[in-house]
């Protein structure tokens, strides 16, 4: 049974080949049929019908040639028109016709033709004795030449003219009778073809849709299955075919799979338990040549070893981390106090006044770098205090107000600057959120685009919110001076990062608001065009 599909594949084949001899076979007789006629019409009945019609116009010609002959003294052209038919034009004729009259298989046509060239041969002769009579110009003044040229005209030229001309009509009818008879049985032949096509293809189509089903039940439904269970191994689906299998290729097939299956659940099981640090499972591998179970094994034997020093320097790590969270907060606070001290004293020397103004203006730089420093302490330890949202409480924030509490405290700033700011909360106002993160958020990205706005334009922000399935978006955009994104789009949201060094600031502002935007559980992007603006988009899931 090991070769019984093959064998009635080959069958199948077998038959498939003998249709289509069969129809190559008919086709081709067919075909050369019909050639053999469309080439019997087209050279030689087409063109004897063609050379019959200039052998009509010679005998029409040679009557009138000879007419005006006999009755036209000075016609030199119609003479010489008579004698180059006679001589060269008929002869021309007479041989084409003869070749292909030749080539006709009905002979009747052949010698009603030959009778009709010695008739008109007889009639040239005629014709001929008329001009020997009338060869000179003095012969027409001859009376007794004149009467027998024209008694010859008309009781012989035009007679027998019109006879040949009728014999000539019969061959032509019989002629075209012929042609009819042959186009008929070359539309025979082609009309046989056409049904033997039309049920050719009828038989191969139903023997196709057989076929198809014949071997779809036999190959592709246990191909299918197999494919199937393969593509769930490639995703990490293992399960067997549950059907009878069958004594053939496709049955060796369906138990090698069911064995792959099985033992890479096997594999599965091992690696699921290994990673849970349970060492203890046996495993063998599929062969001396599995790599995948050597190297599982190995694994295995490599996480055991190193299980203990993974906890350890996980413990240290989280413990360096703290110390070191620890150690920033209280560095922090330490550097307050004595800042506070500096910044006290200068206040005090610039109310005692001084002897020299180099000297205050000394003093007055020294407190500008006091309160540069302290301002970025404050925002050092803002920064180590975002990253814990734990035990900070989360509440129902309706944006269209906070955005009102910012208008408010910038009043001054927008007022100043004809900042124009247009909301639209209509699709999702209100976030379940930690109200001081979103706060400093909106607040960092509006004075961001009044800090940043073109020194001619008046600054125009727009903010909006859309709902997207469980994502709300909050997309912010303005005219301001932009961002080159070839050149420093991966830049943005890096901390002490600035992009446009004549505007006072840190470049803490972006990274403070992508680090609180992360922190609340949602992302931030940005599409920015140079001397067009600036549009930033943050997205938080709500249920």
């Amino acid at each position: 049974m090991g070769l019984s599909i093959r064998g009635k594949i080959n069958s199948s084949f077998l038959i498939l080949v003998m249709v289509f001899v069969v129809n190559g076979i008919t086709t081709i007789v067919t075909l050369n049929k019909s050639k053999a006629l469309s080439d019997y019409i087209s050279k030689v009945i087409d063109p004897a019908q063609q050379e019959r019609d200039d052998l009509e116009d010679v005998l029409i010609q040679s009557k009138m040639y000879a007419t005006n002959w006999t009755f036209l003294r000075t016609d030199q052209e119609d003479k010489i028109a008579l004698k180059e038919l006679q001589a060269v034009k008929y002869p021309r004729i007479k041989s084409g016709l003869n070749s292909l009259y030749d080539q006709l298989r009905d002979r009747k046509m052949a010698d009603s033709l030959t009778d009709l060239f010695i008739g008109f041969e007889q009639l040239i002769a005629i014709e001929k004795h008329m001009m020997v009579t009338l060869s000179n110009f003095t012969d027409y003044d001859d009376p007794v030449k004149k009467l027998e040229a024209e008694q010859l005209i008309e009781d012989e030229v035009i007679p027998r003219t019109a006879h040949l001309i009728n014999r000539l009509t019969r061959i032509t009818a019989y002629e075209r009778e012929a042609k009819i008879r042959e186009f008929n049985l070359w539309e025979t032949y082609s009309n046989r073809l056409r049904v033997f096509i039309t049920i050719l293809t009828i038989c191969l189509t139903i023997l196709a849709v057989i076929l198809s089903k014949y071997f779809t039940a036999i190959i592709i439904d246990p191909i299918n299955k197999i494919r199937h269970i393969v593509n769930d191994l490639g995703k990490g689906i293992t399960r067997k075919i549950e059907d009878e299998i069958k004594k053939d290729e496709i049955g060796d097939m369906i138990q090698s799979v069911n064995r792959l299956s099985q033992k890479l659940e096997e594999t599965a099981t091992f690696a699921e338990e290994t990673g849970k640090r349970k060492f203890s499972l046996s495993y063998t591998p599929l062969s001396n040549e599995d790599t995948l179970g050597k190297a599982l094994l190995k694994m295995r034997e490599n996480l055991k070893t190193s299980e203990e020093e993974i906890v350890q320097t996980a413990s240290y790590l989280i413990q360096r981390n703290k110390d070191l969270e620890q150690f920033s907060y209280i560095v922090s606070h330490n550097l307050r106090s004595p800042l506070a001290n500096i910044g006290g004293l200068t206040e005090l020397m610039q109310l005692s006044g001084f002897e020299q103004e180099h000297e205050k203006e000394l003093v007055g730089e020294l407190a500008a770098s006091v309160k540069k420093l302290d301002s970025v302490i404050m925002d050092l330890n803002n920064i180590l205090q975002i990253k814990h949202t734990e035990g900070k409480a989360k509440e129902t924030i309706k944006l269209s107000d906070l955005l009102s509490e910012i208008k408010l405290s910038i009043d001054n700033l927008m007022k100043n600057d004809g900042v124009v700011i247009v909301s639209d909360f209509s699709r999702v106002d209100e976030l379940l959120s930690i109200k001081g993160y979103l706060y400093s958020i909106f607040l960092n990205l509006i004075s961001n685009s009044i800090k940043y706005r073109q020194a001619d334009i008046a600054p125009v922000i727009e903010i909006t919110s859309y709902r997207l399935k469980n994502t709300a978006r909050i997309v912010f955009k303005d005219n301001g001076l932009g961002i080159d994104m070839e050149k420093r789009g991966d830049q943005v949201f890096g901390l002490y990062k600035r992009f446009h060094s004549h505007v006072d600031g840190k470049g803490m502002g972006l990274y403070m608001v992508k680090t609180q935007v992360e922190s609340l559980g949602g992302k931030i992007s940005i599409s920015s065009e140079v001397n067009k603006g600036t549009e930033f988009r943050i997205e938080f899931e709500i249920k």
